[in-house]
């Protein structure tokens, strides 16, 4: 059976894979049938659905064409152009000495296009057919490729990035714009249409050869813009140090783990409580601790042992005690949102338990009215490890 470990114990194994050779394998669909509405779709419908006010994007076109920062001259690839409204505003953006290509894997919505900017006198713009795996735009090419609401059209998101990493010059902008997908939070629909959260997509782009350089958190609220650079291609020296991509089976996002072959992987009916006293390495990053219960969610998850399988208890103290607090009391006492908040939801939406030591709150002026409600007050971090420990828990220390 696959088991999963961590990327400590599995790097010296699989330094030799590469992203090359895992966007080669990527041979199946993450989504399939995603793009069935496509092949014939109704386009004055999508017009009316994609180009109206209470559309995020479109009522933010224009911010949104100011955080593509254009000059004139630029050329633009519109991946995903449907109706063609960013095209349209990139031409006049990029000027006559500029370009705009239109890609889309529908050949109605690239007619239209056509239509509409012959109808506009917009002269420099391209159509350009895409497939399900590539952009099919010429190497070198472009200075910055737009994905807006399309990324998670995707079906084969390695290999059509990869395509869209050739076609960029060196230097080249990707400006990512797709929805939130947070449990709790986003809609139905966007929970089952839209295969994975903001996390799961850059990752997957940073794995595609590109590097965050910036992010307009204020700008929207059901979407999420986010500005990648391309990374020039390593050299094989490079490449060989490459791992290969975690997955996150249970807690996404979190404590990701890879797939190996090994013995000693998680058991069904573990108990264990992680002793958790340590603070974030770096700051809006999670509590290594907590990290680490995610990790053996995740590793369990990956061998194919349910949640409810296993026996998880986190008790917090220490440097680790603001983080139990909710987002609200967190924000009066630190001036932000607990970056901690989401991780403790979904690891106690699984089944852990989490604590906080009734004693470190008092010691550091905090009330148990301020702790969140997934988080439940111990008379002290001390007295609930030795109880655990009691009732046959292992104790893993997590500073």
């Amino acid at each position: 059976m696959a088991r999963s470990i961590t990327r400590g114990t599995v790097a010296a194994a699989l330094f030799a894979l590469s992203l090359a050779a895992v966007t080669q394998a990527q041979d199946k669909s993450v989504k399939p049938g995603i793009n069935a509405g496509f092949k014939n779709p109704d386009v004055a419908a999508y017009t009316k659905m994609f180009e109206v006010e209470s559309r995020e994007v479109f009522s933010q076109r224009e911010k949104i064409l100011a955080a593509c920062k254009l000059k004139p001259g630029m050329v633009v690839a519109d991946v995903g152009a449907g109706t063609g409204l960013f095209t349209r505003l990139f031409s006049p953006a990029v000027g006559p000495k500029g370009k705009v290509y239109a890609v889309d894997i529908s050949e109605k919505f690239l007619a239209h296009i056509k239509k509409t900017c012959e109808d506009a006198k917009i002269t420099n713009v391209e159509a350009v057919k895409c497939s399900e795996t590539s952009a099919e735009l010429p190497a070198n090419s472009v200075d910055l490729v737009f994905i807006c609401d399309t990324y998670h059209h995707f079906e084969y998101p390695y290999r059509t990035m990869a395509s869209i990493h050739k076609a960029l010059k060196a230097g080249g902008r990707l400006v990512l714009i797709d929805f939130h997908r947070i449990e709790g939070k986003s809609s139905k629909f966007i929970m089952g249409h839209v295969r994975a959260g903001q996390d799961v997509f850059v990752k997957e782009i940073e794995e595609s050869g590109f590097k965050k350089v910036g992010e307009e958190k204020e700008l929207m609220t059901e979407n999420y813009l986010v500005v990648f650079e391309k990374v020039a291609t390593p050299t094989p020296a490079e490449e060989k140090k490459k791992l290969p991509s975690q997955v996150f089976p249970v807690i996404e996002g979190y404590g990701g783990v890879f797939s190996v072959e090994g013995e000693e992987g998680p058991r069904r009916g573990t108990k264990v409580v992680f002793d958790v006293t340590g603070d974030a390495k770096e700051a809006g990053q999670p509590v290594p601790g907590l990290a680490r219960a995610a990790l053996l969610y995740n590793l369990a998850g990956r061998d194919g042992i349910k949640p409810a399988e296993l026996h998880v208890a986190i008790v917090l103290h220490g440097n680790a005690t603001k983080y139990s607090l909710s987002d609200e009391a967190f924000k009066a006492q630190f001036g932000k949102p607990n970056p901690n908040a989401e991780l403790i939801r979904r690891l106690t939406k699984v089944g852990a338990k989490i604590t906080v030591c009734g004693q470190s709150l008092v010691k550091n002026g905090f009330e148990p009215k301020m702790v969140a409600a997934e988080v439940k007050v111990a008379s002290s971090a001390l007295t609930a490890v030795i109880n655990k420990q009691a009732d046959g828990y292992a104790y893993i220390p997590a500073p």
